[in-house]
C-alpha cells in the first residue's frame, strides 16, 4: 500500500473532499464519529479518486511491458511488469463495508423517541421492542455518492442512515433521530400498525363499540316501537295498562345520555386515551342494559308485553355482556381484579358493577371528572307501584340533546 500522507496529498490536489469537512455539512454528525472512523470515511474519498488513476496506469504500465504476442501468449519485460505491480500497490484498500458505519443511535435519539404518547399498553409494548430492534440491528452511517446522469462523480459524497447495515433508509437530515422519522421507516412504522393502531387494546376497542352500536339502536327501535304502539292504541289503553302494571312507560330522553357518552368514549379512544374511552364506555353500556331492563320491567307488567319484554331482555343481557368486554378492555384496575376474584372467565352482574362503580369512581376522583357526568345507576326492580331502581318512572335518567348519530 503506497504512502498514505501522500495519497492523502494527491486525493486533495485532484479534489478527494476533506472528511472532517463533508462531517460537519450533517448537524450534529461529529459527535458520533470517533478518529479511527473519520479515517475510515476519508480513506473511501481518497480511494475514489485515486484508486483509478492508479488502476488506469497500472493497464497501461502492463501494455508497455509486452515484448511480444502470439494467440493467447503473451510475453513481458519482467522489470517494465515489476514497474506496473508497483503502481498497482499504490491503491488504496478499500471494501464495500468501509462505507457503513455503525453509530451510537442512544446519542441521536430524541428524549421523547420511545416515550409512549398514549395510555394504550400496547404503545408502550411495541417501543419496547422497538429499543430492542435498535440495540439489535443499530442505525448505520452509509456514505454514497449521489446519482448522477453522467455516472458517479469521485468529488461529490453524501451521508445518509439506515436501520440495520442494509435495512430502511431513515429519513433525517441530520444526526438527530425523533418519534416520526423513526416511525417512518418500513419495518418500524409496519409494525406500529400492525401491533397498536391494530394491536390486541384496539381490535377489543373496535368489537365493543360495534356491540355497543348494535344494542344501542335494538333498545331504542323497541322503544320506539312501544311508543308507537302505545299511540295507536284506543284512547286510555296505554293509561290503563300502566295503572294496572303498577308502572310508568320510561321516557325516550333516556337514551341521550349513553348515546353521548359513546361519543366522548370515541373521541378519547381515537386521541389515545383508551382509560378514558374504557371508562366512558363502560358507564354508556351500563346505562343501555339499565334502560334495556326499565322498559322489559314495563312491559311485562302490562298486558300483551310478555314477547316485547324479552326481546329487550336481550338487548339487555347483552349490553351486560359488552360492559364486561369494555371492563376488562385495558387489562388493569378494578376490571382485571374482578375477573380474577370470579374464578372464571365469566364474571357476576354483581361483581360487574361493583367492579364497574369502582373503576368509574377512582377514574373520576383522579381527572377531577363530577360524579354526575360518570354517575352508574343501578336496575333494582320493585313491587309494583314504587320508583323502579333510582329512576322515577316517567323520568328521564339521561342528560343531552338529540338523537343518535355515529361517526
Amino acid at each position: 500500500m503506497g504512502d498514505e500522507a501522500g495519497n492523502r496529498r494527491k486525493a486533495k490536489e485532484l479534489g478527494a473532499p476533506d472528511a472532517e469537512t463533508l462531517i460537519e455539512t450533517v448537524p450534529h454528525l461529529a459527535r458520533l464519529l470517533s478518529k479511527d472512523q473519520v479515517a475510515q470515511i476519508q480513506k473511501v474519498l481518497d480511494a475514489a479518486v485515486l484508486n483509478p488513476m492508479y488502476e488506469d496506469a497500472y493497464r497501461k504500465a502492463m501494455k508497455a511491458a509486452v515484448i511480444a504476442r502470439s494467440g493467447n501468449l503473451v510475453l513481458r519485460d519482467r522489470a517494465k511488469e515489476r514497474k506496473a505491480y508497483r503502481i498497482l500497490d499504490k491503491r488504496i484498500r478499500v471494501s464495500a463495508g468501509d462505507g457503513y458505519i455503525r453509530v451510537d443511535h442512544n446519542k441521536m435519539l430524541t428524549a421523547d423517541a420511545l416515550v409512549p404518547r398514549t395510555n394504550n399498553p400496547d404503545e408502550a409494548d411495541y417501543l419496547v421492542k422497538v429499543r430492542e430492534i435498535l440495540n439489535s440491528k443499530g442505525v448505520w452511517l452509509r456514505l454514497s455518492q449521489p446519482w448522477s446522469a453522467q455516472g458517479p462523480d469521485p468529488t461529490r459524497w453524501e451521508f445518509w442512515f439506515s436501520l440495520g447495515r442494509d435495512g430502511d433508509t431513515i429519513e433525517t437530515d441530520d444526526a438527530i433521530i425523533d418519534r416520526e422519522e423513526l416511525l417512518d421507516t418500513t419495518m418500524l412504522g409496519a409494525g406500529y400498525y400492525r401491533a397498536v393502531l391494530t394491536g390486541h387494546v384496539q381490535t377489543k376497542f373496535k368489537r365493543a363499540f360495534e356491540r355497543f352500536d348494535t344494542q344501542y339502536d335494538n333498545g331504542w327501535a323497541l322503544h320506539t316501537q312501544i311508543m308507537r304502539n302505545r299511540h295507536s292504541a284506543a284512547p286510555g289503553v296505554a293509561r290503563v295498562a300502566d295503572w294496572m302494571g303498577g308502572t310508568s312507560f320510561p321516557d325516550f330522553s333516556i337514551w341521550e345520555r349513553p348515546h353521548k357518552l359513546r361519543m366522548k368514549a370515541w373521541e378519547a379512544n381515537a386521541g389515545g386515551d383508551v382509560k378514558k374511552a374504557q371508562v366512558y364506555l363502560l358507564v354508556a353500556a351500563h346505562l343501555v342494559e339499565h334502560n334495556a331492563r326499565l322498559l322489559s320491567d314495563h312491559v311485562s307488567k302490562t298486558i300483551g308485553g310478555a314477547e316485547t319484554a324479552v326481546s329487550i331482555l336481550r338487548v339487555a343481557e347483552t349490553a351486560g355482556q359488552v360492559a364486561e368486554a369494555v371492563l376488562v378492555v385495558v387489562g388493569v384496575g378494578a376490571g382485571m381484579k374482578a375477573l380474577r376474584a370470579a374464578g372464571s372467565k365469566a364474571i357476576s352482574q354483581e361483581a360487574r358493577h361493583e367492579a364497574g362503580e369502582q373503576l368509574v369512581r377512582e377514574y373520576a376522583r383522579k381527572e377531577g371528572i363530577s360524579q354526575a357526568e360518570l354517575k352508574m345507576i343501578r336496575y333494582v326492580p320493585q313491587p309494583k307501584g314504587t320508583v323502579l331502581g333510582n329512576i322515577k318512572g316517567g323520568h328521564s335518567a339521561g342528560h343531552g340533546t338529540g338523537l343518535h348519530k355515529w361517526p
